[in-house]
């Protein structure tokens, strides 16, 4: 509305003055310098108003060209930002493909974009080394932050992929002493500890595993069979296994009773001839909801012919949980282990009947 009535009011005042300034032009004599310039007062305002805007395009026109350089810098920071995001999202793709030479380089060149550059780098660095350039790998990863459990990780688990399981262990057994709450670390340090057979230290860490929880309870199930069977087993043989340890005596007495542990004590005497208390320790120890998890190490334990007992206790079960594959599997190494070939074989089929997963534990 008020924008209407100013409109109106200016169309007033150009039709009163209007024909004033037409009957009445005035005249404006301007002189400089000898030389005289003559204009009505109407071609001095519009030479005035023309002035203004050609000074104004002027001005914003060089003001333009100051900025083109920074425009022109802001614009190649645009492409070249479009360009490593487009590299980082053909890497992943390339990394999913396992096309791991492809990937390294595209990683590589996403870094020119300064977002997730620690993340790109480890990426680039696994890809890299999956695709046999090492060096290139190792020198991505020293890039990392020095002070970062994940650059630690990156470095233990590269050595353990190479092989080098006991160099990985010694560089995380300081890092998880500094982060002893970082739980990919402790399970590194764990695993790399089994790689290199450094089987007392293992069971020295389980104290602390249990403590600062590396693992769920779901997932320390069955970490217990990884770690109690090879170990016990392994010291047995070496002579440095005794129940009177200290290392042993500092496990919590659910670790010491457990049934993976059992096993491995079992594993132990049975390799040193002792196959009759291997049997009865397995006999008084293994339940029924046991042997899926337990089947991996029973099934290599030397057992010979004494499993007379754990026969029985296997059809026991067999009674009243006849599509229990695992049963079968286990009746099947029982009778292998007796030498009844044709026996296991049978066993062995009906196992792989109710539980075709089986087949690849057996290969």
């Amino acid at each position: 509305m008020i924008r209407l009535l100013l409109i109106i009011l200016l169309l007033a005042a150009a039709m009163w003055l209007g024909p004033l300034v037409l009957a009445e032009p005035g005249y404006v004599r301007i002189v400089l310098a000898g030389y005289t310039l003559e204009m009505t007062v109407v071609g001095l305002v519009v030479l005035l108003i023309v002035s203004s805007l050609l000074l104004w395009l002027m001005a914003k026109l060089l003001r333009a060209l100051w900025r083109l350089p920074s425009r022109s810098w802001r614009f190649w920071q645009w492409r070249r930002r479009q360009k490593a995001q487009q590299a980082f999202q053909e890497g992943l793709r390339a990394f999913a493909r396992q096309q791991w030479q492809d990937a390294a380089n595209l990683l590589q060149q996403s870094l020119a974009h300064s977002q997730y550059q620690d993340e790109k780098r480890m990426l680039a660095g696994y890809a890299a080394f999956y695709a046999g350039q090492t060096p290139q790998a190792e020198q991505l990863i020293q890039q990392l932050a020095e002070q970062d459990p994940n650059t630690w990780f990156v470095q233990a688990d590269l050595l353990i992929q190479q092989g080098q399981a006991a160099q990985a262990a010694n560089l995380l057994q300081a890092k998880v002493a500094q982060q002893p709450k970082a739980c990919g670390l402790g399970q590194l340090y764990l695993f790399s500890l089994q790689q290199a057979g450094q089987w007392q230290q293992l069971l020295e860490q389980v104290p602390a595993a249990l403590k600062h929880r590396w693992f769920s309870k779901s997932q320390w199930v069955v970490q217990r069979y990884q770690i109690y069977p090879k170990a016990i087993s392994s010291l047995v043989q070496s002579g440095q296994f005794s129940e009177q340890s200290d290392y042993w005596q500092a496990l919590p007495g659910r670790e010491r009773k457990s049934v993976a542990a059992v096993i491995g004590r079992a594993w132990a005497k049975a390799n040193q001839g002792q196959t009759e208390q291997a049997e009865r320790l397995l006999v008084n120890t293994l339940a029924l909801a046991d042997i899926e998890l337990a089947w991996p190490y029973l099934r290599q334990i030397p057992l010979g012919k004494s499993v007379l007992q754990l026969r029985k206790q296997v059809q026991h079960w067999l009674r009243d949980h006849a599509g229990n594959g695992y049963l079968y599997a286990l009746l099947s190494w029982l009778a292998e282990q007796e030498g009844e070939l044709e026996q296991a074989r049978l066993s062995w089929k009906k196992a792989l009947q109710y539980q075709p997963e089986l087949a690849v534990s057996k290969s």
